[in-house]
């Protein structure tokens, strides 16, 4: 796409840094991501990536794009094992308190 010429949904430019990007619903999104997405049938969830078999950011073929689950540490595990533990202890606490609460409120 010339530059100074507004680009329409379905245009592709290639970044400096070799990666296609393609203009859907007005904005430009990675093209490896939409075509993975197209082969899934479904969006791209937040913790897969979409990467080159032969990292060739140029080979746009699908069999050459793969979509894997992002690698958590273990210690990132934990904190969001432990969140969740928060979560889940405040919302019992919570409910408690409710079931304490009409439980008083039939004595009376």
């Amino acid at each position: 796409m010339p530059r100074g010429k507004p680009s329409k949904d379905g245009d592709t430019n290639v970044a400096k840094n070799g990666y296609h990007y393609t203009k859907v619903n007005g904005h430009f999104r990675l093209t490896h991501h939409i075509i993975a997405e197209q082969a899934l049938g479904r969006s791209i969830e937040p913790d897969e990536t979409v990467s080159f078999a032969d990292n060739d950011r140029t080979n746009l073929d699908p069999t050459n794009i793969v979509v894997s689950r992002r690698k958590t540490s273990l210690n990132g595990k934990i904190a969001a094992l432990t969140a969740r533990i928060l979560e889940l202890t405040a919302e019992r606490d919570r409910l408690v308190a409710i079931r304490e609460k009409q439980g008083k409120a039939k004595t009376t």
